[in-house]
């Protein structure tokens, strides 16, 4: 069972001062000037009239009214040193709205009522609020708190910080009372360097999982040999890109990860480390892998976060060696092809995703291998649920914008999808084929802030093995 979306909200203002302007501020605009901003409403509250702008001075300026009232004829009436500052703040109050004394902050609740095969019945309290200032969305924080068998009571503070249009920030810090962990740190620049043709992102993430699944490798693998471990994730990540013409990127990012995993702590489920020692990366204490990707990138999306129409394709290539640093030898090919084609007006979006992996190497730690399972791949299996060296999956999606609406001048859409996910995972050397695909199908409801990054997103998937529910503030892809 999942629980409805809120559908309303609330508006509250937030007043400026040091502390909001840093919080909530669009650096893109001016600074907030009390007195201008003043003028600028006077001088917008009253008609135009040429001639009164002959009056000259301040009197003249604000009789003058506004939208071109002001003449060249009539300028000289302002006269001196003090007309021509004035006639220059008369032009600035023409020619832009006054920003507001306040910040605007829409809040809503989204109540969290979800199931998941790794970690059972999770139920809870998202609140979100969106701030703005003008018609530009600068803020939007989403913590949550949550109650789950495993993990215990929980809390995770969230926030997507939008300094500018090219410049944001998100930063997740959480835990639980069980020691179930989520802190990451990162943030985003474009438009930078020559022909503001270079973006960068910088990341930092550390994870703990207390119900992870591992069932074995292989595609055949079976639900009756489900174990558990306590997953320790430590992530560094730099990334470098590059604007092509023709919507292509380029992108050089070096990653380094750091690995352990613990013994299970479920008392009905074997622990990995007992069930499966000889799996690579179980019993081998903590592990460091550090590695170099390259990834040529193209991207006709109208949306980087929301998207509605157009293709995004990309193809990786990724190194752990060695002689360089890592504890694990391996190459990985991955490729991702996502269409977007919108219907009636963008009332309804078809979404086609492919992805596949290939990956080269001896004693590849299983975590780092090929995994079928959870929101991004096979909806109706749990995270990791099928995992070999090579990989692919199939994903099409249909996305209804069943209800759209405007709060306070956030517009909100209520989506609904449905969805067919297929997938399946190789050994090394295995030729590839369709047999034995796994395959699940289900639907999701979204609440989706088309000029934010936000996208609530309940998705519940069906399969042989039962279902899975995953609940995240973005699409799948």
């Amino acid at each position: 069972m999942i629980g409805l979306l809120a559908l309303s909200g609330c508006t509250l203002w937030v007043p400026r001062g040091p502390v909001a302007d840093f919080f909530l501020k669009d650096y893109e605009l001016a600074d907030y000037q009390p007195d201008e901003a003043d003028f600028a409403r006077e001088v917008r509250q009253v008609e135009p009239s040429g001639s009164s702008s002959a009056l000259g001075g301040l009197v003249g300026t604000l009789a003058g009214g506004r939208r071109g009232a002001q003449t060249p004829a009539a300028s000289p009436g302002f006269g001196g040193l003090g007309g021509a500052v004035t006639a220059n703040l008369y032009d600035r109050a023409q020619r832009s709205e006054p920003l507001p004394k306040e910040f605007e902050l829409f809040a809503l609740a989204l109540p969290i009522i979800a199931t998941d095969p790794n970690q059972g019945p999770t139920v809870g309290m998202l609140p979100v609020g969106v701030f703005k200032e003008q018609t530009r969305i600068t803020n939007i924080l989403a913590p949550d708190v949550t109650y789950n068998e495993i993990a215990g009571y929980g809390a995770i503070f969230r926030l997507r910080r939008a300094f500018s249009r090219d410049a944001d920030l998100l930063v997740d810090a959480g835990t639980s009372t069980e020691g179930n962990d989520d802190y990451q740190i990162q943030y985003r620049q474009r438009q930078v360097g020559p022909n503001r043709a270079i973006y960068y992102t910088a990341q930092f993430w550390y994870t703990t999982q207390l119900a992870q699944r591992f069932y074995g490798i292989g595609n055949e693998t079976e639900d009756d040999a489900e174990s558990s471990y306590v997953f320790r994730r430590t992530l560094a990540r730099g990334l470098l890109g590059f604007e092509l013409p023709f919507d292509f990127n380029v992108e050089l990012s070096e990653r380094i990860t750091s690995y352990k995993v613990g013994p299970g702590r479920l008392d009905d489920v074997a622990s990995t480390k007992a069930a499966f020692p000889d799996v690579p990366g179980v019993s081998d204490g903590r592990i460091s892998i550090l590695t170099h990707r390259v990834a040529l990138i193209y991207d006709s999306r109208d949306s980087i976060t929301t998207p509605t129409q157009g293709i995004f394709g990309r193809f990786t290539y990724e190194l752990s060696d060695s002689s360089l640093g890592s504890d694990i030898d391996f190459q990985r090919f991955g490729l991702q092809l996502t269409v977007l084609i919108p219907k009636f007006k963008k009332k309804l979006t078809s979404v086609v995703n492919f992805n596949g992996w290939i990956m080269t190497g001896d004693k590849i730690p299983f975590f780092e291998l090929t995994q079928l399972g959870g929101k991004n791949t096979i909806r109706g299996y749990g995270q990791g649920r099928f995992v070999d060296q090579n990989g692919y999956a199939i994903n099409f999606e249909e996305r209804w914008n069943a209800i759209q609406y405007e709060i306070a001048g956030v517009d909100i859409v209520v989506q609904l999808a449905g969805f067919i996910d297929a997938g399946r995972v190789f050994a090394e050397g295995e030729r590839f084929k369709f047999k034995d695909t796994k395959i699940a199908a289900g639907g999701a409801v979204r609440v989706v802030v088309p000029d934010s990054e936000l996208v609530a997103s309940i998705d519940m998937g069906f399969s042989d093995e039962g279902s899975a529910v995953f609940v995240g503030l973005d699409y799948p892809f």
